[in-house]
């Protein structure tokens, strides 16, 4: 019997960082958003509310689009499915810089989240083509840094760069790296793992989502939270008057750089246990929690209270998006497992991109933290009372 790889090759090491670097610069084009949106709401002479349907309209394109190139992405060069992704998603950050509605910047942003989607679910069957299947799951613990290192980089230079001035520097420059990014990918395009599904059957689609009901409900709960936070925690952190307006970013990205400790806890817990499903429900219910703890915390405290929530669903929304499609796809179909689930996703997470800022305006930010909270003991619940689907 021949043993088991522990380890990968240079090869498949490169192509794991390839992926986790472009995966973090597409964030670039992403969450600059986030950052900027109290500056288009003065811009624009508009309230929070509606300036989040931004949010809205860009993770509800986004789930959707998730869910066609997942199915696309089983079928054609995965490759050229990122490059036409980045392409598109720098000619959007590029336009928006010059727009002075919000109707155009919705319809833009709704297009961006479209470009967006064909990256994680094409990266997901890379990967699974790739690697041996004694490396995928572990590797997939990994995957997470890549959103969490670009949300940091992102939200510390567009903090930096961008003021009530000249904010639409803020999408300009993501703009220009991503369309370097897309040529650089075109390089690499001819080099494409063979698809392996035949013609898209309905009913193989509706028996696997059938199969992965509480996957898709865990997966709402925990994108309505950590999509919810890539929005407004930036406002949050400027309400709170404990930072210098040109410092936001810098301190917002803190709580996301937090995160890497989270994942790597999750990756700890998968290595150990080789159990994905226990593991995230436990992170789960300690970041319910900790977010429950905040409705009680104010000042510098709660600021350290929320860096401890970050640090836990770094981790736990990690193993929800791309851990757990490894472990529940059929054979061969990842990226429609990995579509659907970041579909579900980011469709509760555009729900947050106005029903946030208008339970802040009407209720405080403490509301906020205990729904959030709420959401994600009720997703740890569910987890581990499914923990064994993964067997």
């Amino acid at each position: 019997m021949t043993k088991p790889q522990t380890s990968l090759a240079t090869r498949q090491n490169l192509l794991v960082g390839a992926l986790c670097t472009t995966y973090g610069l597409l964030y670039l084009g992403r969450v600059n958003v986030s950052v900027i949106l109290p500056l288009l709401a003065i811009e624009l002479d508009v309230s929070r509310a509606e300036v989040g349907i931004l949010g809205t309209v860009f993770f509800w394109t986004y789930g959707i689009g998730n869910f066609v190139n997942g199915e696309i992405g089983s079928r054609v060069n995965p490759f050229r499915l990122v490059v036409l992704g980045l392409l598109l998603t720098s000619l959007v950050n590029l336009a928006f810089g010059f727009q002075t509605t919000l109707l155009m910047m919705l319809i833009l942003w709704g297009v961006n989240g479209l470009a967006q989607s064909a990256g994680w679910p094409s990266m997901i069957h890379i990967l699974a083509e790739r690697l041996n299947p004694d490396h995928i799951k572990r590797v997939s613990t990994i995957m997470p840094f890549s959103y969490v290192i670009g949300t940091v980089v992102t939200w510390s230079l567009i903090g930096a760069v961008a003021t009530a001035e000249n904010w639409r520097l803020g999408f300009w420059l993501p703009g220009l790296v991503l369309l370097l990014t897309a040529a650089l990918w075109w390089k690499m395009s001819g080099d494409a793992p063979t698809a392996r599904a035949s013609g898209v059957r309905l009913s193989v689609i509706l028996a696997e989502a059938r199969g992965l009901t509480f996957a898709l409900l865990v997966s709402a709960l925990a994108g309505f939270v950590r999509n919810g936070a890539l929005i407004w925690l930036p406002t949050y952190i400027l309400d709170s008057d404990l930072i210098a307006d040109n410092l936001v970013g810098a301190v917002a990205a803190i709580t996301q750089l937090v995160a890497i400790p989270g994942i790597m806890l999750a990756h700890q817990g998968v290595t150990r246990t080789s159990r994905v499903l226990a593991t995230a429900a436990l992170m789960l219910g300690a970041t319910g929690l900790a977010f429950l703890l905040l409705t009680l915390t104010v000042g510098l405290s709660a600021m350290l209270v929320l860096c401890l929530a970050m640090m836990l669903l770094g981790g736990a929304f990690g193993l929800v998006t791309s851990s757990m499609p490894v472990v529940l796809a059929p054979p061969g179909r990842a990226s429609s497992t990995a579509g659907t689930l970041n579909m579900m996703a980011t469709f509760a997470g555009g729900l947050a991109g106005f029903s946030i800022g208008g339970l802040v305006e009407h209720s405080g930010w403490a509301a906020v933290f205990a729904l959030w909270g709420g959401m994600l003991l009720l997703a740890s619940a569910v987890t581990w009372r499914c923990r064994h689907a993964e067997d």
